[in-house]
């Protein structure tokens, strides 16, 4: 379990086209596993990114978005659900998006039983 953890913590901020972060870090190890000629590592893409990696990323920004934070309030459900589309294909695993969209009343569900500010 703790590799899994591990894997999801350094996996959720790759993005979809490659564009994401840390790369290609070995979770065992910490090291750089493919790097470019700089030596940074090369960024994750499509189905490099481990699957938990890809949910998490989803259920990241969706969290985000949809919470309010000192910095921001929270975003309409609308545009949250926009941007998340908008990002599917770039961001976020397309095939993920679609069964995100999928399961969304359960998620919605989940959300009302459990409010942020139940406290």
């Amino acid at each position: 379990m703790d590799l899994l953890a591990k894997e999801i913590a350094l996996t959720h901020h790759e993005n979809w086209d490659g564009t994401g972060y840390p790369g290609f870090i070995n979770p065992h190890t910490g090291e750089i596993e493919r790097a470019n000629e700089d030596g940074k590592p090369l960024g994750r893409k499509k189905t490099e990114i481990p699957l938990g990696g890809r949910i998490v990323a989803i259920a990241d920004v969706f969290d985000a978005l949809c919470s309010k934070r000192v910095y921001k309030e929270p975003w309409t459900e609308d545009d949250v659900f926009n941007e998340l589309r908008k990002l599917s294909g770039t961001k976020f695993d397309p095939d993920l998006i679609e069964a995100f969209f999928e399961v969304l009343p359960s998620i919605k569900q989940t959300r009302d039983q459990y409010p942020e500010d139940a406290g």
